[in-house]
């Protein structure tokens, strides 16, 4: 049977545990996303995976049935290069807004 020191401390752990899994609103979230994307899982996706699958594709297909003439490939480079652009200038509204502010001026 434990001791109360150490369901003391077992209890102490899982306090802290919770702390961690549920910080306050105006805790540091240690650079993890505000909104969490889950995939089917259930699971946080990961920060890497991009919703330009597509145009990566295209482009990627066409570096392998174009190796030799790269330029016949610069629309779907393109292609991909804007899709990039708008998802990063979403995540960046996104941002703005959870956060609350309207970004950063300079004078």
């Amino acid at each position: 049977m434990p001791s109360s020191s150490e369901n003391e401390t077992e209890a102490e752990t899982r306090a802290h545990i919770n702390n961690l899994q549920n910080p306050e609103p105006d805790e540091h979230n240690y650079g993890q996303p505000l909104v969490q994307e889950l995939d089917g899982a259930g699971k946080q996706r990961s920060k890497f995976l991009t919703g330009c699958k597509k145009e990566h594709k295209a482009s990627l297909d066409c570096i392998m049935d174009n190796y030799e003439d790269r330029g016949v490939c610069q629309p779907m480079f393109e292609a991909y290069k804007t899709c990039r652009k708008e998802e990063q200038k979403r995540r960046l509204e996104e941002n703005a807004r959870m956060s609350g502010g309207g970004g950063c001026s300079i004078m």
